[in-house]
């Protein structure tokens, strides 16, 4: 018994320029045919762009950044300084940086 496998024009098209398609494959035990469920990234959307991070505050050595899905601290320091003026300079950074997105209205 041959079974068929349903897939729309569209992804077999990309299967013909050799591209991968990631999915899930599922038998339908009504009809006894496999279907095929491309997931559907938005990466692959032809003009598809990432959005940028919108920055939201900067600090001496670091930034708060919001994206899509979240928010991004980054904070550095000189190693020169010393290891305890290091961790006092971050924490200072990120208190500040905190505060700064406390402030901000989304």
């Amino acid at each position: 018994m041959k079974k068929y496998i349903e897939i729309s024009d569209e992804l077999l098209m990309r299967l013909g320029t050799g591209k991968a398609i990631e999915g899930s494959m599922k038998l339908d035990l009504m009809t006894r045919k496999l279907s095929f469920n491309a997931f559907n990234r938005a990466s692959k959307m032809p003009g598809y762009v990432r959005p940028k991070d919108k920055i939201l505050g900067l600090s001496n050595g670091g930034w708060l950044r919001a994206s899509i899905e979240r928010f991004k601290i980054f904070v550095s320091a000189n190693r020169a300084i010393g290891e305890e003026r290091c961790a006092d300079e971050l924490l200072a950074q990120a208190i500040e940086l905190t505060e700064k997105l406390r402030k901000f209205k989304v």
